[in-house]
């Protein structure tokens, strides 16, 4: 008689978790850089309207919007950071 395993068996609850945390910290930072894009997008058509130079705009992203995109999304992404870290390896 063989033994009957109780289903789903813990590395496979493990496997399961580790895929899903990443695949969500990978789509946040999709998102991010979807975000990101869509935000130059609207004030490169402000610049466009009102005559601002391309250096202020590239000023504005690199210096702004990515602290705070960084700033809105840091506890989500960290606890999916942690949740990957504290996985057993498979």
């Amino acid at each position: 008689m063989a033994i009957q395993l109780p289903f789903p068996v813990h590395w496979a609850r493990l496997e399961s978790r580790r895929s899903d945390a990443r695949e969500r910290l990978d789509g946040l930072r999709r998102d991010v850089l979807t975000t990101k894009a869509v935000i130059r997008s609207a004030l490169d058509e402000l610049a466009t309207r009102h005559g601002i130079p391309r250096k202020d705009v590239d000023y504005a992203v690199e210096g702004y919007a990515d602290d705070m995109l960084s700033d809105a999304i840091y506890n989500v992404e960290r606890a999916l950071e942690r949740e990957l870290e504290n996985e057993d390896p498979v």
